[in-house]
């Protein structure tokens, strides 16, 4: 009868280092796989199987021929390599006559050896040694020997298989965690917007001439930006902010005081209009805008002695007064007259920020919002809609991206944004939205890890995991776990 018999055999993973197991019984007990060795050779590509086999208790009928093939098998998969036959006496005799004995110096590597059942001359021991292909399903699969009985005809008698190794331990297949985030609650929507408005001044005064050069258009502006949020009916103005700035010409002293003024002016004009409040409105004298007018040089690259230009402003042992004596003092003059006639109007300039609350909404109306005016919704509540829709939709999808491009500070919007490009495979897209937001939050580069894992760096991975782990990230700590274990499993 066939009979199949399986031992299961640790077996190295390093490249040419093999594995010698103890005698394995086969044959129901008649016959011995001695020395067994199973080794995978990394740079060969190949599984070098090599056993010594002892017949020499087996019994094999006159007319009977054992086969006896070695297989790596996993489910459904499975190689076959060179079998060992073993005949009786008359089944030798009739391969023999009929020429179906394999004829070689070197039977080992023969695809069928023939073996008679003798015991004249001693042990009867098959040094068995062959090689097969690798493949990556044969991690974790069987070392079998199939045996086959076979009558004269040849016919098939009886068939089984034996198990005597195992190949490889299996890859250790790492479970990442992916970061997601629910937003903190917001039980009060704050918003605020900025603005900039250039308010034509007569020399030294702080009077707002609504006729005087472009003041129409500028007054215009600030008057319709606050309306806008004033007369908005889910909104509500809790302050106004005037910073009023100067340029560098003429004392410092003199200067912060006509910033004041003029901060204090456009603050009453804007109370008059719009109808808020003068308490709720903070008017605040900056002076001299010295970081405003650097910004303007650096811009002007084709600035005469530039570099001079800026030493002076950014030399901190002088006073502000003494910074506009030695510019005005520059060579040739026409250095600091393209100062005053090109950069000094931009710096006197009124900056003007708007705080309100907004109110809270409903599903149906922040559904609503969502495309109209998606400011006005917490991360919580544009979470709300993108929980009311299937994860997989495109719905879903459209309010995380719309909450990542209103909120491109938040951690939450960021990191949940970043879950959907790793998801989408767009992992360049994940990282620039990582990077939009706090790049020290452990969330933030737990996820980063996990995008870097999904690229197969896994080098940056650890990287931003070990960061993340050393913050108390939990995630990052089980993820760091996770590829420790599966780089040992290689």
């Amino acid at each position: 009868m066939k009979r199949t018999i399986l031992y299961t055999i640790g077996v190295a993973i390093a490249a040419m280092i093999g594995f010698t197991a103890s005698a394995q019984q086969i044959m129901e007990g008649q016959a011995e796989v001695k020395n067994l060795s199973v080794t995978r050779d990394r740079d060969n590509g190949i599984v070098n199987v090599a056993m010594d086999v002892d017949i020499s208790s087996l019994n094999v009928g006159a007319d009977e021929t054992l086969i006896l093939t070695p297989v790596i098998e996993k489910g459904d998969k499975s190689v076959e390599m060179p079998s060992i036959e073993i005949m009786g006496r008359r089944a030798w005799m009739y391969y023999r006559r009929n020429g179906e004995v394999p004829v070689t110096s070197n039977p080992l590597y023969a695809d069928r050896i023939a073996k008679r059942a003798e015991r004249k001359n001693g042990p009867q021991v098959v040094k068995y040694a062959t090689n097969v292909v690798f493949e990556e399903w044969m991690r974790g699969g069987n070392v079998v020997v199939k045996e086959e009985s076979c009558g004269c005809n040849p016919e098939l008698i009886a068939q089984g298989e034996k198990q005597i190794g195992r190949f490889l331990h299996e890859i250790y297949n790492p479970q990442y965690l992916l970061t997601f985030i629910e937003p903190e609650p917001e039980p009060i929507k704050v918003r605020d917007e900025s603005h900039s408005a250039y308010i034509n001044f007569k020399v030294d005064k702080y009077d707002i001439l609504e006729d005087y050069k472009n003041n129409n258009t500028e007054l215009a502006s600030i008057i319709n930006s606050i309306d806008k949020v004033n007369h908005d009916e889910d909104l509500t103005i809790t302050s106004i902010t005037i910073e009023g700035w100067a340029s560098p010409e003429a004392t410092q002293q003199h200067n912060q005081t006509l910033s004041q003024n003029r901060a204090n002016s456009l603050a009453n004009y804007v109370s008059q209009k719009t109808g808020i409040e003068r308490s709720r409105i903070e008017a605040i004298g900056c002076g001299e805008d010295w970081k405003g007018l650097r910004e303007l040089v650096v811009a002007t690259p084709r600035l005469l002695d530039q570099d001079k230009v800026l030493a002076i402003i950014d030399n901190n042992s002088l006073t502000l007064d003494q910074k506009d004596k030695q510019l005005k003092d520059l060579i040739p003059p026409t250095i600091y007259e393209r100062l005053m006639n090109e950069m000094y109007p931009k710096l006197r300039r009124n900056d003007y920020r708007i705080v309100y609350n907004v109110r809270n909404f409903n599903l149906e109306e922040a559904r609503a919002l969502i495309d109209s005016d998606p400011r006005k919704l917490s991360l919580g509540e544009m979470y709300k809609v993108a929980g009311s829709y299937n994860k997989d939709s495109k719905e879903y999808k459209k309010v995380m991206a719309v909450a990542a491009k209103t909120y491109p500070q938040a951690v939450a919007a960021a990191v949940n944004q970043a879950a959907q490009q790793i998801a989408a495979k767009d992992y360049n897209g994940a990282l620039k939205t990582l990077e939009a937001t706090n790049r020290d939050d452990a969330r933030v580069l737990a996820t980063e890890g996990y995008v870097y894992i999904s690229m197969g760096q896994q080098d940056k991975a650890r990287e931003a995991w070990t960061k993340a782990a050393a913050k108390g990230n939990a995630d990052a700590k089980h993820n760091l776990a996770e590829l420790d274990k599966h780089l040992k499993s290689l």
